[in-house]
């Protein structure tokens, strides 16, 4: 079982203090912990259920583990809510004739652990659109943002903060923007709907030696993702009208 600290690092601290983003329209936010349901993932009882932490520690003491019913409980009572009111939110835009929906699936993770089996360790910040397209098809197919519009939003932030941005490495998306991609695909709207995961290095806010955390460094860095994210809205708006005008 985890402590109160291991915990803490697990739970994407912060993403739920969103105040510098004023550009959004609606702002979704967990309502519960990721190792009671995890949002970023499928919707069964093997893949939304952690049983281990970043370093492969047990969350639960032996027979403590949510049974098959709770997990299903939790689905019921947390992840389709959550993503349901998504969905609702892209209604809502498509009905005020938005010609574009830009969701942002924004996270973190610390960097004092390899990613997965990649071995890697977390960068400064990644941004992701699910990768590149694939040789002899029409990559913006592909993905759930086009690549010119990744590059874009990829120098923005890197002017803003003057430091390293990485595109698709380690993290491509989610399964929220996979999720996005097939709302794309499934729902009745005009609109177009696209994605962006941003993913940051959490301890460029939270020292994890002294445990305190830098709120004037979170300040600015979302300072800085907002204003990226309209000017990237503006521009994805700015193509999509020169289309409709063709």
């Amino acid at each position: 079982d985890l402590n109160e600290y291991e915990i803490f690092k697990f739970s994407d601290p912060y993403t739920n203090q969103l105040e510098e983003f004023t550009c959004t329209d609606f702002k979704h936010v967990s309502e519960v912990h990721r190792l009671v349901c995890d949002f970023n993932r499928a919707p069964d009882t093997n893949t939304a259920f952690h049983m281990e932490d970043f370093f492969g520690r047990d969350v639960f003491k032996p027979g403590k583990e949510f049974t098959k019913a709770e997990k299903l409980s939790h689905l019921e009572k947390y992840w389709w809510p959550f993503h349901d009111g998504i969905i609702e939110s892209i209604f809502k835009l498509d009905e005020e004739a938005h010609e574009v929906i830009l969701l942002v699936d924004y996270h973190n993770t610390s960097g004092d652990h390899p990613l997965g089996d990649t071995g890697k360790y977390m960068p400064s910040i990644v941004i992701s659109n699910l990768g590149k397209g694939i040789d002899g098809e029409d990559e913006n197919a592909l993905v759930s943002l086009p690549n010119k519009h990744l590059k874009f939003f990829h120098k923005r932030i890197e002017e803003k903060l003057g430091v390293k941005v990485e595109m698709n490495t380690i993290y491509k998306g989610g399964y929220n923007t996979i999720w996005t991609k097939q709302l794309r695909e499934n729902l009745d709207i005009n609109a177009k709907l696209y994605a962006v995961q941003i993913e940051y290095n959490l301890d460029y806010v939270f020292n994890p030696i002294s445990r305190k955390t830098d709120f004037l460094a979170l300040k600015k860095m979302q300072n800085a993702f907002n204003d990226s994210l309209i000017e990237l809205y503006e521009i994805l708006w700015a193509d999509e009208c020169n289309m409709c005008i063709q």
